[in-house]
């Protein structure tokens, strides 16, 4: 099971928005923006990564969803996942429900680097997806009953064409926008689910590189790669 959050998303853009990017000097060598704990940038994902991360994202979301039964399994099951740590998985018992091929999955997360880049299952394809369209993710929870988000979010620097651009998207996934208390440069984009999440990140990938839409540069790309090399 996937634990869905009783809320009502809001399907419109806030009219409090400021639509703020960074500029190259204000984008940090080794953090991120914003003053969150814990956090790194991530700038222009190529689409091709954006997507293995999506995809896979996707599969161990329909993993979880068949063996966990409660949100206390589903929680930990996120956890190995996310953290490779595949030992603990014999200790649940949602282990049992694991098929020899899903048990084999599981051990391929402990033997690559964390598969969702180091990011929340059900936030990082979003996470990913929004750097692909040149936006700029600076924060994301998949929702924890004590964590500092009780429903997925991402919150990201997002201009005004990429803001309008999302907006159908974000409505058509069930998904919605606020603006955080003390975060009101960024725009956040929630849904009642990481499954909804990763729905949007699909969505968004798919049209972007369907639709071949260019947007404008909001920043010399080029110069902060050469910065992470």
């Amino acid at each position: 099971m996937i634990p869905v959050v009783n809320y009502v998303p809001d399907f419109e853009i806030p009219q409090e928005a400021s639509f703020w990017m960074p500029t190259e000097d204000e984008i940090p060598d080794d953090e991120g923006l914003g003053f969150f704990r814990d956090v790194w940038m991530i700038l222009n994902e190529p689409l091709d990564y954006a997507r293995r991360i999506v995809d896979t994202e996707t599969t161990f979301i329909d993993l979880a969803d068949r063996a966990a039964i409660s949100s206390k399994e589903f929680e930990a099951i996120a956890r190995i996942i996310e953290t490779g740590e595949i030992g603990e998985l014999s200790s649940l018992p949602a282990g049992e429900r694991f098929s020899a091929q899903e048990v084999e999955m599981m051990d391929w997360v402990e033997s690559i680097e964390p598969p969702l880049g180091n990011l929340e299952l059900g936030v990082s394809g979003l996470a990913h997806a929004l750097s692909a369209i040149g936006a700029v993710p600076v924060a994301s929870c998949r929702g924890h009953i004590k964590g500092w988000s009780d429903k997925p979010v991402v919150y990201a620097a997002v201009d005004e064409p990429r803001a309008h651009w999302l907006q159908p998207l974000v409505q058509n996934a069930g998904c919605g926008f606020h603006i955080g208390l003390n975060r009101e440069e960024f725009l956040a984009l929630e849904g009642p689910s990481i499954r909804h999440m990763n729905r949007l990140a699909q969505t968004i990938l798919t049209l972007f590189s369907e639709s071949g839409i260019v947007f404008e540069r909001w920043i010399d790309l080029d110069a902060i790669d050469s910065r992470y090399e």
